[in-house]
């Protein structure tokens, strides 16, 4: 019996997951983190949407607080968010989704989602951790 050894099976991981976002609309790539920070500080958060222009249209892309129940981060006054966006390639596009929390205070301390939507399709992304001291 033959086994496969580790770069093997890696590399048959790799084309799977290569395949999967080449057959999907719109997904969502960051790195999964905890950010430590002190109240009155500011935290950045960013996520690049990568998305089908011809499959997807017009995509939507937000950070959400879901320790509570998914809040969109949109009060001006506390969120800051820049968006930015390039072309891959002639049907991709790569939309960058910076939200920067301002004047953090406790209320902030929890888990963070980025998720993006485009005609019927969604992504969800992986917890950000934002834990608050002071």
């Amino acid at each position: 019996m033959t086994w496969l050894a580790g770069p093997t099976v890696l590399l048959v991981v790799t084309l799977c997951v290569s395949s999967a976002q080449d057959n999907a609309t719109v997904w969502l790539n960051y790195p999964r983190r905890m950010i430590t920070t002190h109240r009155g500080s500011s935290v950045k958060l960013s996520c690049d949407a990568i998305y089908n222009l011809k499959r997807c249209g017009l995509v939507h892309v937000e950070w959400c607080n879901f320790t509570k129940k998914c809040a969109k981060l949109t009060d001006s006054s506390r969120y800051f968010t820049t968006v930015n966006e390039t072309a891959v390639d002639e049907n991709t596009r790569r939309r960058q989704v910076v939200t920067e929390i301002l004047n953090v205070t406790t209320e902030d301390d929890g888990q963070f989602q980025c998720n993006a939507h485009c005609e019927g399709e969604s992504a969800l992304g992986h917890y950000i951790i934002v834990k608050v001291e002071g």
